[in-house]
């Protein structure tokens, strides 16, 4: 994967722009009771184990885990959540997927839509952007002294790994998304840390800004990152 660095840094400045905005505990919960929607025990709901995983490494308090949990076996009529994607072209035709969580699809749809607007972008229509991503597994583990970058790579090929990315403290490994648990057990066993364990979509090429583009796709990306119900923000740019 080229561009690794834009891959970090994306997911790390959304992780610490959600703390300074104060929303995160928010967001994380409605994920959980998204997934908890599969099966409340996360023994037998894969999805919902990964959310609780995610939850923790954040310090989601305990009693708010089971609180989201006990929300979607509550399944109070009209007050449900569900889940977004919307497949949208920013600045320069930059592609973007934005996933999302919502009590009410219509006034996210719109306030998403008026986002992308103020900065050059517009929604697109069904599956015109969706084919430029892959859906992916990915692993993380964070080096250290003991192991070198290339043992962390060849330890995760031995799981299974399709491919695999390098930063300067975090190795990255992107498989098939069925077989998560699966290669998160095989690579657990080696002994290697973990960490973090998810699922997200992958760019299959990149393109270049022009300089006058970058900054307003720089403001935008801001924008939606800031928007209470969107989760996670994909996009083809390097």
């Amino acid at each position: 994967m080229s561009g690794h660095s834009k891959w970090a840094q994306i997911k790390h400045k959304k992780a610490a722009s959600d703390a300074k905005k104060g929303n995160l505990f928010s967001k994380l919960s409605r994920m959980i009771t998204v997934t908890a929607k599969g099966g409340s025990d996360p023994a037998t709901n894969a999805s919902l184990r990964v959310a609780i995983e995610k939850a923790r490494g954040f310090s989601l308090p305990q009693h708010n885990i089971e609180r989201a949990i006990q929300k979607a076996e509550e399944k109070k009529s009209g007050e449900g959540l569900e889940e977004v994607l919307y497949e949208a072209y920013g600045p320069g035709g930059s592609a973007l997927l934005i996933e999302g969580i919502t009590d009410n699809k219509n006034r996210t749809t719109a306030e998403i839509k008026h986002l992308l607007s103020e900065y050059d972008g517009k929604l697109a229509e069904k599956g015109t952007v969706l084919w430029l991503f892959e859906r992916v597994a990915v692993l993380e583990i964070a080096r250290d002294t003991k192991k070198s970058a290339e043992d962390i790579e060849l330890a995760l090929i031995d799981a299974g790994v399709n491919d695999t990315a390098t930063e300067e403290e975090i190795v990255y490994g992107f498989f098939a998304p069925d077989t998560l648990e699966n290669t998160k057990e095989k690579l657990g066993a080696s002994g290697f840390p973990i960490k973090d364990a998810y699922c997200a979509w992958r760019e299959k090429n990149q393109m270049s800004l022009a300089e006058n583009q970058k900054e307003k796709f720089i403001k935008l990306m801001e924008a939606l990152d800031a928007h209470d119900d969107v989760q996670e923000v994909y996009t083809n740019i390097n």
